[in-house]
């Protein structure tokens, strides 16, 4: 029988190179997070390694996974960050 959840968590999202080394790992760690009824989403670039974002910054594909993730980012800050105390 399944656990009953205690706590909410916030949507995951990600992206990740296939030629990055934790490829796999990454991929089976969303999946694992979406069959927990965790809104998972997860980006994969082809043909790119660990860091391409920050290894080639102004790369067209590097500029278009960090507008994402920052979109993503600023809502999941502006939905689901709880107030600091």
């Amino acid at each position: 029988m399944p656990r009953p959840r205690v706590c909410t968590t916030s949507p995951a999202y990600s992206f990740v190179g296939d030629g990055e080394p934790f490829y796999t790992e990454t991929v089976r760690c969303f999946e694992r997070l979406r069959a927990a009824g965790i809104p998972a989403e997860i980006d994969i670039y082809s043909g790119n390694t660990h860091a391409f974002d920050m290894m080639q910054p102004n790369d067209p594909v590097s500029l278009r996974a960090a507008e994402i993730f920052n979109r993503r980012f600023a809502d999941a800050q502006a939905r689901y960050f709880a107030p600091q105390k």
